[in-house]
């Protein structure tokens, strides 16, 4: 069971990233070439984390030896094309938390249209103690989690009531 739905009161937070499409992201028919939705899928996931005050991974690799979230699957699906010159949001959230899994889902949008859904499963990672050219997944560490499970009205302004519509709060 995804754990949001299981705290009381939470919402799960979110975050947007705001991109202009340059004409160097779009092939010879000018849409934007599919691949580039994944770079800005793994740009939202940082910067997911980076909202959540999680502090750059060179800073918990010093730290904690968290190397990063890298991926082990990663899904899209494609609804409507895109082309250079349109500004575009990505809409992250971290859909499910598992021990040590958790899956961050993206939606694409240019204002109202949806042109891309997309979902990643990640991990944390560190770098394996026996060869440290390999890394290892470790699970999910709590405090993470909880940094990033809860919206905190004041950092990211806007919450989703239980029938999924987006509503307004003031920032404080």
């Amino acid at each position: 069971m995804n754990d949001l739905t299981e705290i009381p009161g939470a919402c799960p937070r979110r975050h947007i990233h705001r991109h202009r499409i340059a004409f160097s992201e779009c092939d010879p028919a000018q849409i934007v070439f599919f691949a580039n939705y994944f770079v800005w899928f793994d740009t939202a996931s940082r910067e997911f984390f980076a909202a959540c005050g999680i502090p750059t991974w060179h800073v918990t690799e010093s730290e904690r030896g968290i190397i990063g979230t890298p991926v082990l699957d990663v899904q899209a699906k494609f609804l409507n094309s895109a082309t250079y010159g349109e500004d575009i949001e990505i809409e992250t959230t971290v859909e499910q938390w598992n021990n040590k899994t958790f899956i961050m889902r993206h939606v694409a949008r240019r204002g109202d249209t949806v042109l891309a859904e997309g979902r990643e499963v990640r991990i944390f990672a560190i770098r394996d103690p026996e060869d440290k050219r390999r890394i290892k997944s470790i699970p999910v560490p709590e405090d993470i989690k909880a940094a990033c499970v809860q919206c905190r009205l004041a950092a990211c302004g806007v919450c989703r009531t239980t029938e999924g519509a987006v509503t307004e709060l003031p920032v404080a």
